[in-house]
């Protein structure tokens, strides 16, 4: 079995070493796999592999690719468990992560073998392709589902986050003031500016591209497009200073825009899986991340330098929050839980230690919303459920009536008001104590 185990391999790599595309077959499982640790901006034993360039530059230890001799690559030791550093043998990914297959490493000898060939362009920046599909117009009329909502006190306005718009709504008699159009794809995510002059908005077509827009709230004029995402964008948030926006995405980027002229200020690498959601700190200094690969990622800004990497959660993050005064940052996503972190001056690594982790719902946990004054935090999940908890104790206050659908909307008024937009497409707005409408 072991001889008709290795045939096997043989033949594969046999087959590969003819064919192997780098930036098809290779980069990704980089990407799965290594970046976390491996990222230019934060690469451990000064050894990145974000881009061929970095690969074949090797790190501290030297030459991580021999041509041509897959077996004398010291990348391929580490990954086959047999580098034999400090006398022992060391498998990467290193600890409990998930490791590579017998015939995912045989695809990456192959390719050594066959001369560790690069792209075309070693370090170009993927080009959008433009897609092209049929139009089929719907059989019933399509769902105006809420993916998002936010509100702004000082325009006193909510934005409500549907497939190809944000509509500006009045809280007090739930008329639509306006509806900023112009949005290709389902809007995900929404905010206003501190001063609510602006709404910015993050989406796109899911496999095709991500889209973040913003425009003028008085209005509805388009302002600017942020263009670089390569997949739908999940998540948005402003800094307290308005002068950057992040938004994150399925392509596991995190992107820094200047709110000004919409460049690019910094692209954030690391996380293994979709970026759901983004939090500032309130002095604007620190950037929490929430993402499927089961993490939760702190960034300096605006450098984008990672800080910290929280790895207590057990399944998809979807969500965080920081406490009013930045001390406590609050995450939750499919593992059924909300947690508690106490985040240090600096967030840099073991300074971060968790406080709370409880059991907070009986279906994954969709989103989670702070009140103006911090002291209330709200939790939605796919059970339909909606409750109220104190954030001192993070004891609950109130469960309110459960929902007829999902509700991945979730912001609070100043008069701590609770806003709850569902995916189909209805939305109600409760008391922190009783429901109101």
């Amino acid at each position: 079995m072991k001889r008709l185990f290795l045939l096997s391999l043989a033949c594969i790599a046999t087959t590969y070493a003819q064919s192997v595309d780098y930036t098809r077959q290779i980069a990704p499982l980089w990407d799965s796999y290594c970046v976390d640790c491996h990222s230019a901006d934060d690469a451990d034993g000064e050894f990145a592999l974000d881009t061929f360039a970095a690969l074949m530059k090797g790190g501290e230890e030297g030459a991580a690719i021999v041509a041509g001799k897959a077996d004398e690559s010291l990348l391929v030791k580490f990954l086959e468990g047999r580098s034999g550093r400090g006398g022992k043998n060391e498998f990467m990914p290193p600890g409990k992560r998930e490791k590579l297959k017998a015939e995912k490493i045989a695809l990456i000898k192959a390719w050594i073998n066959a001369g560790a060939k690069g792209p075309l362009v070693a370090d170009a920046k993927p080009m959008p392709k433009e897609v092209i599909t049929p139009k089929i117009a719907p059989t019933v009329p399509p769902k105006r589902s809420i993916q998002a909502v936010a509100f702004s006190p000082k325009v006193q306005l909510i934005a409500t986050a549907r497939y190809g718009e944000v509509e500006l709504v009045n809280p007090v008699n739930q008329v639509t003031v306006r509806k900023l159009t112009g949005f290709t794809g389902k809007v995900n995510a929404v905010a206003f500016s501190p001063g609510g002059e602006t709404v910015y908005a993050a989406g796109g077509e899911a496999g095709i591209v991500g889209i973040v827009r913003s425009w003028k709230t008085s209005d509805g004029s388009p302002l600017l497009s942020f263009e670089g995402h390569t997949d739908a964008a999940y998540a948005l948030a402003v800094s307290p200073d308005d002068k950057l926006i992040a938004t994150g995405a399925y392509d596991q980027k995190i992107r820094l825009w200047d709110t000004a002229t919409g460049k690019e200020v910094a692209l954030l690498k690391g996380h293994n899986g979709a970026v759901n959601g983004l939090s500032f700190r309130p002095d604007g200094k620190v950037l929490a991340s929430a993402s499927a690969d089961r993490t939760v990622k702190l960034w300096s800004i605006p450098t984008g330098q990672r800080l910290e990497t929280l790895s207590q959660p057990t399944k998809e993050q979807t969500s965080v929050v920081f406490s009013v005064d930045g001390k406590t940052l609050f995450g939750a996503g499919g593992d059924n839980r909300i947690r508690v972190w106490a985040i240090s001056a600096s967030a840099k690594e073991g300074t971060n230690k968790i406080l709370t982790s409880r059991f907070a719902h009986e279906g994954g946990i969709l989103n989670l919303a702070l009140s103006g004054d911090g002291k209330l935090l709200a939790s939605t999940a796919t059970d339909k459920t909606l409750k109220l908890w104190n954030t001192a104790d993070l004891t609950e206050k109130l469960p309110l009536e459960k929902q007829l659908d999902w509700s991945p909307g979730l912001a609070f008024t100043e008069k701590a008001q609770l806003i709850a937009g569902r995916v189909d497409g209805t939305w109600d707005v409760y008391e922190s104590v009783n429901r109101s409408k």
